[in-house]
């Protein structure tokens, strides 16, 4: 019994000595197939080869990721160089720039200059101060060619603006006379853009004056907004001379009117201008009005005529005076009219005086 369960077991199993060999016969041949594949596969793969562009595809990738990183590297190396050299020009700069702005400052041009002829002796000598005389000089050389063509727009064309006065012209004085908000006023609206309008009574206070003065605008304006407006404002020609912006002095972003380059006696020339800027290097000669703008019942030129027909006619010798005269008073055609009132008033109480010596004497 116990021999047929073996029996029995060993061929459930599939273990009995005809099945043992066929499967030993079975897994030799199953080897063999595999070593069979395994030898295809290898010959299969010896027979794959790379081809030679995707060889030196892959070589010129490595060596661009090569130079790349290197190229970074020295990217950054020259970046950081750039940056030094950024901050050393910008530092360098200010510093330069305080330097020389400090001596700019403080100092003349023809200071400086002596300063630096001055350091050239032994006992003012200094550590330094050969390259220090080097620097000031070059400083010097620099500012003052920087000045004179400064002076080329700043200052006028010449000391002699206006022609010599004819022997029979000397004894005339000259009225100044500016032109915006002193004998026009120039508007401007988005209806109708520019528009340039007359002061009441500028066109008879132009006649008038010209049979006691040599007539003179000065403006600071430029040719091409200025004549059109007198050459309607003055059709008959009774101003003499016509002077623009490039005759004026600019001092601290002013267009001052120099009255010593005129060519004029300064005793024998009087401004007129509702502008500050204009007198202001010799308010002594300006009769200073108030800006027009566009009041239609203006009268300051018509009240302005008989003072200065006064000025002519009592021969004052010194206008300077008479300007210094009416120092502090807003209008100076109100202050005359009241001081001929009351001179008038004089004038009469000591008519009637005499009349009342006079009478009594008479009597």
């Amino acid at each position: 019994m116990r021999h047929s369960f073996q029996r029995s077991l060993s061929d459930a199993a599939g273990v009995g000595p005809s099945s043992t060999a066929a499967n030993v016969a079975r897994i030799g041949g199953a080897a063999s197939v595999n070593a069979g594949q395994s030898a295809a596969a290898a010959r299969l793969f010896e027979k794959v080869q790379v081809p030679p562009e995707a060889e030196e595809a892959a070589a010129a990738a490595a060596a661009a990721a090569a130079a790349s990183s290197s190229g970074a590297g020295e990217r950054s190396r020259l970046g950081s160089a750039l940056g030094a050299l950024g901050n050393a020009l910008f530092f360098g700069s200010l510093g330069a720039g305080a330097f020389f702005g400090y001596y700019t400052l403080r100092y003349t041009s023809d200071q400086v200059q002596t300063m630096v002829e001055q350091t050239e002796a032994p006992e003012n000598s200094f550590p330094g101060s050969q390259v220090w005389r080097a620097v000031m000089g070059w400083y010097v050389e620099q500012r003052k060619h920087i000045e004179h063509e400064v002076r080329k727009y700043s200052d006028p064309p010449s000391d002699r603006l206006l022609p010599d006065n004819p022997p029979h012209m000397r004894h005339v004085r000259t009225l100044v006379l500016d032109l915006d908000d002193t004998l026009v006023h120039s508007d401007w609206t988005r209806g109708r853009g520019w528009r340039t309008f007359k002061r009441p009574g500028a066109d008879d206070f132009i006649r008038q004056l010209a049979q006691y003065y040599e007539l003179v605008v000065f403006t600071s304006q430029l040719p091409t907004y200025a004549d059109p407006i007198l050459d309607r404002l003055d059709p008959n020609r009774y101003i003499a001379y016509r002077l623009y912006r490039d005759s004026t002095q600019y001092v601290g972003g002013r267009h001052c009117r120099d009255l010593t380059k005129l060519n004029r006696d300064p005793a024998r020339v009087l401004l007129v201008s509702a502008d500050p800027d204009a007198f202001h290097l010799q308010p002594e000669n300006a009769i200073k009005l108030k800006k027009w703008k566009l009041e239609a019942d203006d009268t300051t030129l018509l009240d302005l005529l008989p003072f200065l027909e006064a000025v002519v006619r009592t021969n004052v010798p010194d206008v300077r005076k008479v300007v210094a005269s009416y120092e502090g008073e807003e209008d100076v055609t109100a202050a005359f009219r009241t001081r001929m009132q009351q001179l008038q008033a004089q004038q009469a109480a000591q008519k009637k005086q005499r009349r009342g010596l006079l009478g009594g004497l008479g009597g």
